[in-house]
């Protein structure tokens, strides 16, 4: 039986040494793989806190691409973040099936990165031009007619500490405070706060508000966060398809090593009952006697 195997060429064992071998790219894998799951976590942890701390802001500015990506950012961050621990334990037991799944959450994942980091780094461009105008639209036509809008925007001028879009002359545009009201601007552009600070006796210019427009205090509050978003996201996405590349050479490895070890049986020979048949001419019973 052993006559008829069809054994493969002894070049594939002898290749399997050193750091071409299934455990070399196994231990580089594992190292990459390792690298990327402390990048993935910082991303995490960056995209929860924007949501957490900035998103309200950028709600307050119609920020939705922004919003958008950071999303994005923590739903891959979470996603890769399961696969590398999946990774982890396919690459020890090189179990195939698991290690080709892997690869293609991780394909997946790193699509959805690169989306959400060109975003990030998009939406920085003529950033300052569009908080401006969103602001200004919120003065004009939300601020006490929306409430939730209300209060996000006293909170931003008193912790920006700025008034209004470009100065605080943007809240003239609102009927509520104009020159005939009692107040020019709302009580949160107060430099210190109290109920109705920002009444009369100061007059139109008072001295106890802030005159620096929001639009610009809030492009200082995102350009720099977004900036570091994107190059952690490059970062992630950069270890994520390294650690793709040494996944699909560990796959093909397998592969090759697996066929190499069960080596193949040819085909036998089929038997067939009409090769094996001698036929005897019937005697006769004449011939016989």
């Amino acid at each position: 039986m052993s006559s008829t195997l069809t054994k493969k060429p002894n070049r594939l064992v002898s290749n399997n040494k050193g750091f071409c071998s299934v455990f070399g790219i196994k231990a580089a894998i594992i190292i990459v793989s390792f690298l990327l799951l402390v990048a993935v976590l910082s991303l995490f942890y960056l995209s929860s806190w924007t949501i957490a701390t900035k998103h309200k802001f950028a709600l307050l500015a119609s920020a939705y691409l922004y919003t958008t990506s950071t999303y994005f950012l923590l739903i891959s961050a979470s996603i890769t973040t399961i696969a590398i621990i999946a990774l982890f334990m396919t690459a020890w037991n090189e179990n195939e099936k698991g290690l080709k799944l892997t690869l293609l959450i991780l394909i997946l994942t790193f699509v959805f990165e690169i989306t959400a980091g060109l975003l990030a780094f998009g939406y920085t461009v003529h950033l300052e031009e569009r908080l401006s105008e969103n602001l200004l639209e919120t003065i004009q036509h939300k601020y006490l007619y929306d409430s939730g809008k209300t209060e996000t925007f006293d909170q931003m001028q008193r912790l920006l500490r700025c008034c209004g879009s470009k100065s605080f002359k943007d809240w003239q545009l609102n009927t509520h405070f104009n020159v005939s009201m009692d107040s020019a601007v709302p009580d949160s552009c107060c430099k210190s706060y109290e109920p109705k600070c920002a009444q009369k006796p100061y007059g139109k210019h008072p001295s106890n508000i802030f005159y620096k427009g929001c639009s610009s205090a809030l492009y200082n509050f995102y350009h720099t966060h977004l900036v570091t978003l994107g190059c952690i996201t490059i970062g992630v996405a950069f270890l994520q398809i390294f650690t793709i590349i040494l996944l699909v050479w560990l796959i093909k490895r397998i592969d090759k090593l697996t066929g190499f070890n069960h080596p193949v049986i040819p085909p036998t020979k089929v038997r067939r009952l009409s090769n094996e048949i001698t036929y005897y001419p019937i005697q006769s019973s004449a011939s016989v006697k």
